[in-house]
């Protein structure tokens, strides 16, 4: 089994490139900063922050500006513009190591059938970082649904209300993404997971500058 923690690292600068295309949306469209948090429930401060470059913005965060200034989840982070939407007899194959990459406070994302927009899932594999014993828990919600399916090793799952549980390399769990949850890895290794995402039509949730 391959090492987890030798995947492919981010080529790009992700947070800077959510910082310029959000900085390039407000000018096209001489929106404020009060506007944009309007839009996407992101507040003011944390939107100054990430367009600052001070922030590296979780993926609650990225969802709710995708979503709040109608632009696919890709696009935001740069890179190549998705190929097609989503339509009857679309398909999008990603070939190993070659998805979008991110990072978060949680660990490092690889964004798996960018070419397709406007999906209602999003596919991700997730290497999750291992906690320092006084490190406190990154957390987030999100709207809608989520899968997890651990791919190798062990995984502590964080969900409220429930007591955390750790999930070995098989093993899967199937939650609310609105509630506050996270994960991280068992050992001096990262763990790694595939996490699917469906946006659904849930409320909002708190906004949250934790990873995930």
């Amino acid at each position: 089994m391959n090492d987890p923690g030798q995947h492919t690292a981010p080529t790009t600068d992700d947070a800077a490139a959510v910082a310029r295309i959000l900085s390039d949306l407000r000018k096209a469209n001489s929106w404020t900063l009060s506007e944009v948090s309007r839009r996407t429930g992101v507040s003011i401060s944390t939107l100054s922050k990430i367009e600052n470059g001070q922030s590296r913005p979780a993926y609650s965060v990225l969802t709710r500006l995708a979503s709040g200034l109608d632009i696919d989840f890709a696009d935001l982070l740069g890179g190549e513009p998705p190929q097609a939407r989503f339509s009857g007899a679309a398909r999008a194959i990603t070939r190993a190591g070659r998805g979008k990459h991110f990072g978060s406070e949680m660990g490092l994302y690889e964004m798996l059938a960018t070419d397709l927009a406007a999906k209602s899932l999003q596919p991700m594999v997730i290497d999750i970082q291992p906690r320092d014993d006084d490190s406190p828990s990154v957390r987030s919600a999100h709207s809608g649904e989520e899968f997890v399916y651990v791919l190798e090793g062990d995984v502590v799952f964080e969900m409220n209300p429930y007591a955390p549980v750790v999930l070995a390399a098989g093993d899967s769990a199937y939650f609310d993404a609105a509630m506050d949850h996270g994960f991280y890895a068992v050992g001096p290794k990262p763990g790694r997971i595939l996490s699917i995402c469906f946006a659904g039509s849930a409320p909002k949730p708190t906004e949250s500058l934790e990873a995930k």
